[in-house]
Parts: C-alpha cells; sequence; structure tokens
C-alpha cells in the first residue's frame, strides 16, 4: 500500500460509508457494495478469490450497524445489524477501488505509456539479451515492460533451432492456435496460405486478424534466415496517430470509433469474419484498440451520408499510417525477435530480395496482461 493510503476515520450515513483518508481526501462507499465486496475469508475466498458472499441475498435497504478503522488505518471492519460476521477491508482495496491509488486491475502502473509518431520520434531502445530474458525475472519484467510502454520489444541472440523458439514464445504464456497453426513458420516459399504476407512484396502497415472477433493481442517474429535485401520490418504506434486524429480531426476520429469496419479471411475450408471500429476506446475515453487492415476490409455500405463520412475519415487514417515519417523500420536478422502489442501497432514489411525464414505465433492480450501483472508482484 503506497504511503499516504491509509483510514484516519469512518462515520455512517444513510448513503454509505464516508471515508476520511490520512492524505485528507474523502471518498463514500454505498452500503450494497461494501457488503458485496468484503475481504473477510467468509465474503471472500482467500485462495481463489471467488465471492463467497451472496450478492443476491443481500437486503436493498442494508446499512451498517457500525464501523471501526484497524491497524493504524491499514484496514476497516464494519458490523452489520443481521448479526453476521463482521465484514473487512484493506485500505489499500478501498483506495483503489476510489481512484486514490494503483487498482489490482491496472497495468504496471509505474511503467509510462510513450506514445511515439513524427511529431513525437522515438529513440529505438537497444536490444534486449535473450539469456535475461528466458532466464530471469528482471530480465522478462523488462521485455514486458517495454511492451507495455512503447508497443514492442526487440530481443536479439535467440536460438534458431525450433525448440528454443518454441520455448521463448511460451515465455508469455500459450500459443494461441489459428488457421496459420500456433508456432508457425513465414516464407514466401511457403504456398499453405493465399495471404500477402506470404510473399516478398511490400506489406503496408496494418493489423492482424481484423478477422476475428478477438484479434490476438501479441505478435511475435523471430528470424531463423536472411540472406537477400530489404525486408525490414516496419512498426507504427497507431495509438499516437489516433489521439493525434482526436485532437487535430475529432469529427474523423468519431467516426472511426462509431462505424463497425468488417473483416474477413477466405480460403479453401475458411470463411471467417468479424466486425469492429477502427478505433476502439474505454469508458473513459483511454484507447483500447486499433484495428486496421485494407487488404482484408470486407464489402459493407452505409447510407451515402454515412459511407462518404466513413470513407473521409478511413482516408485520413491511412494517411498518417503510411507517412514513413510516423515509422520505425526494424532490420530484423538471424536470431532477433519482435514482440509487439497487436492491439496498439500496426506492423507491415518492406519488400526483399532473397531467402527470409521467420517463425512466430499470436498470445491472446488477457494472457500478456497477466504475464505482466504476475512479474510485477
Amino acid at each position: 500500500m503506497k504511503a499516504g493510503m491509509r483510514l484516519s476515520e469512518a462515520a455512517l450515513r444513510d448513503d454509505g460509508l464516508s471515508l476520511r483518508w490520512k492524505s485528507g481526501q474523502e471518498t463514500l462507499f454505498p452500503w450494497f457494495w461494501l457488503r458485496d465486496h468484503a475481504q473477510d475469508e467468509a465474503s471472500l475466498d482467500p485462495q481463489t478469490l471467488q465471492r463467497r458472499v451472496d450478492t443476491f441475498a443481500i437486503p436493498d435497504d442494508i446499512r451498517g450497524a457500525e464501523s471501526r478503522v484497524l491497524d493504524d488505518g491499514a484496514g476497516l471492519e464494519i458490523v452489520w445489524p443481521d448479526g453476521s460476521a463482521p465484514s473487512r477491508y484493506a485500505a489499500g482495496f478501498l483506495a483503489g477501488m476510489a481512484g486514490l491509488a494503483p487498482s489490482e486491475s491496472q497495468l504496471a502502473p509505474d511503467v509510462a505509456r510513450r506514445l511515439w509518431s513524427a511529431d513525437n520520434p522515438l529513440r529505438q531502445p537497444d536490444p534486449l539479451p535473450y539469456d535475461a530474458v528466458i532466464g530471469t525475472k528482471d530480465g522478462f519484467r523488462a521485455c514486458l515492460e517495454r511492451v507495455h510502454a512503447l508497443g514492442f520489444a526487440v530481443v536479439e541472440g535467440v536460438p534458431s533451432d525450433e525448440i528454443s523458439t518454441r520455448d521463448f514464445l511460451k515465455r508469455i504464456g500459450y500459443i494461441r492456435e489459428t488457421i496459420f497453426g500456433g508456432h508457425w513458420t513465414l516464407s514466401a516459399e511457403i504456398q499453405d496460405h493465399g495471404d500477402t504476407a506470404y510473399s516478398m512484396q511490400y506489406l503496408e502497415p496494418h493489423t492482424d486478424a481484423t478477422y476475428s472477433h478477438d484479434a490476438p493481442g501479441l505478435q511475435s517474429f523471430i528470424c531463423r534466415e536472411f540472406d537477400g535485401k530489404g525486408g525490414e520490418s516496419i512498426l507504427v504506434d497507431g495509438f499516437a496517430l489516433a489521439e493525434a486524429m482526436r485532437a487535430q480531426a475529432p469529427e474523423y476520429f468519431r467516426t472511426l470509433t462509431e462505424v463497425a469496419v468488417p473483416g474477413r479471411y477466405i480460403e479453401p475450408g475458411v470463411h471467417l469474419r468479424a466486425r469492429r471500429p477502427a478505433i476502439m476506446a474505454e469508458d473513459d475515453g483511454s484507447l483500447r484498440q486499433i484495428s486496421f487492415n485494407n487488404y482484408d476490409r470486407a464489402p459493407f455500405i452505409l447510407p451515402p451520408a454515412q459511407m462518404a463520412a466513413f470513407y473521409n475519415a478511413y482516408r485520413a487514417l491511412h494517411a498518417r499510417i503510411v507517412e514513413r515519417d510516423n515509422w520505425l523500420t526494424i532490420p530484423l536478422r538471424p536470431g532477433m525477435a519482435l514482440i509487439f502489442d497487436n492491439w496498439r501497432l500496426l506492423h507491415g514489411r518492406m519488400g526483399y530480395s532473397g531467402k527470409r525464414v521467420f517463425c512466430g505465433c499470436y498470445h491472446n492480450r488477457e494472457d500478456f496482461e497477466s504475464a505482466l501483472r504476475i512479474v510485477a508482484d
């Protein structure tokens, strides 16, 4: 619990419990909420953290009979009039729920996100060493925190054999299976799929799996072989471009948060479709996900005025995406891995000649977030 996040007193009110903090701030928690979120063993399983209290048996008009501040402000106890066991709470939990301190749901609260673009250029950090990422908690945490902060991390010294690359990719969590497999190989010499990724041509920056209802949150590439020219990986910070659009062209931003764009992937035996806005935001306005892939956009039509507004906004976002001053280009060579946030960054590739063999995988967003919370403990 952060310094200062201790309680000084609690006062019963008809509409809830008023808490005064030693920092001088005041908060109010409704009675029903307090009974539903009690942290004592009778209300919450201490091992699974699953709720034991029967939410639906709590009276609508419940009200505490007595309250006590415990342990010099580190805890709180409430006595209920029905004679049930007193409810207990950690002050840190209440402070987090009130927004006075980071809550347990926040990702890396001490690591600031760094948006980057032509207006706010990023000096690409040195690659992280494979031995530290695979073998130490500090090295693994540094890798995940870099993905959180910048949207990507580069690791060097990764062995090229299949077992080692698979073990490295599984460091984050289980590998997500898709129509491309789990631990897949990417090369122009592979003809298993008709996707433009399996070619030597330039690929515009895009996000993957706009045709999936739950697009992978994390994507990784590992370069196994390279003997040629070109092929640099392209990264674009979609969050930075969306925030710039929100500030400079709010009508375009609003359109791209409202119009659900369908994506599709079709090949023999496969027909995938999903739809969501190009820009998705949380309830508080913070950005949640960028979903942009004009290669895989499926046909759709709106009334004329809405269709025109969509095309204008979509074109404006595309212009920012292909503006090379907004790019980072990374020449991945054998033994280098690129891990990036597929909900934030767009990725592409310069055209190339010669032989280029990558392997990689997808991870679910929640598994990346889980790993990041665990290494922070």
